[in-house]
């Protein structure tokens, strides 16, 4: 098959510039764009090859049944046709087919199914006043958030299975949607990504992804094996960090907040006590918690 640039030149040779015209003119596209520019006949001749490229490209478009059997050298592209500085030119953007979601890559995803981050709002599950609520704080998040506001993410706990990791995903992705970056991890897995790191002298930088990070998800905090190191510091500053500069941030775990005091304790020292409770103390400072008991709905 010949490439729309090829057939060009014998467009030239069979027609002549005005019979040429007046068959692009029957094309309703090009008909309106010619109009609403009110464009001369000098300007349309001129334009010819843009037009002439415009119109086959187009076609070919129409007929395409998806990127695998894209025919134009521009995969992915579609044609635009555009009046600038008295001259038409061509432009190309993204066709039907080309349809990735860049707002995916706005999301950092540690140690987290990527299918996990296609959690959409429009599924979210409103049975039951814990999930409505949660819903309700989602809602207004995402419409009060803007960098530099000082507003709280959420600490959702419950039982296994009731779709805390889904919520903290549905979050992230709306927030990606409004351009937004974040990093998103699994706790447990993070913890032991950090500790290895250290013997390849990268923790330090790890560490200031996750305090400076404009959103931080960290899923099934407290199910981790207990490190004083990581809790004193690695999570420690990391929150810290976060609670001085209103870096929002969200949490999943089994258990409740308090909760975490006791599991983050590696004895019933009154030092022990104390390092758990501070930790505490700045997630209690960074998010809201909401429970939920049931796990969600099966539809029908």
């Amino acid at each position: 098959m010949k490439k729309i640039d090829e057939l060009l030149p014998e467009y030239k040779q069979k027609l002549k510039p005005d019979e040429t015209i007046d068959q692009l003119l029957e094309d309703p596209i090009i008909r309106q764009f010619v109009m609403k520019h009110d464009l001369k006949h000098d300007t349309i001749v001129a334009g010819i090859n843009n037009l002439l490229t415009f119109r086959d490209a187009k076609n070919i478009c129409n007929a395409c049944q998806g990127l695998y059997e894209c025919k134009l050298a521009t995969t992915g592209m579609t044609p635009v046709l555009r009046y600038y500085n008295e001259e038409i030119t061509l432009e190309y953007s993204k066709c039907r087919y080309n349809v990735v979601d860049e707002s995916k890559f706005k999301i950092d995803a540690l140690y987290i199914p990527r299918r996990v981050l296609d959690a959409d709002i429009s599924d979210f599950d409103l049975i039951g006043p814990e999930r409505k609520e949660i819903h309700n704080y989602i809602v207004k998040f995402l419409n009060d958030y803007a960098p530099g506001t000082t507003i709280k993410g959420m600490y959702i706990s419950g039982v296994f299975g009731s779709g805390k990791t889904y919520i903290l995903a549905v979050i992230a992705n709306e927030l990606a949607k409004k351009g937004y970056r974040s990093v998103f991890a699994y706790y447990p897995d993070l913890v032991r990504e950090l500790k290895s790191s250290i013997s390849t002298g990268e923790l330090e930088n790890k560490i200031e992804e996750l305090k400076t990070a404009p959103l931080l998800f960290l899923d099934d905090i407290g199910g981790e094996t207990l490190s004083a190191f990581i809790r004193d510091e690695v999570l420690g500053p990391i929150l810290q960090h976060r609670v001085l500069d209103y870096l929002p941030t969200f949490f999943s775990s089994n258990m409740k907040m308090k909760s975490l005091i006791s599991a983050m304790q590696s004895d019933n020292s009154d030092n022990e006590k104390a390092k758990a409770y501070r930790i505490f103390e700045r997630i209690r400072e960074l998010s809201i918690e909401f429970e939920i008991t049931e796990k969600p709905k099966l539809r029908t």
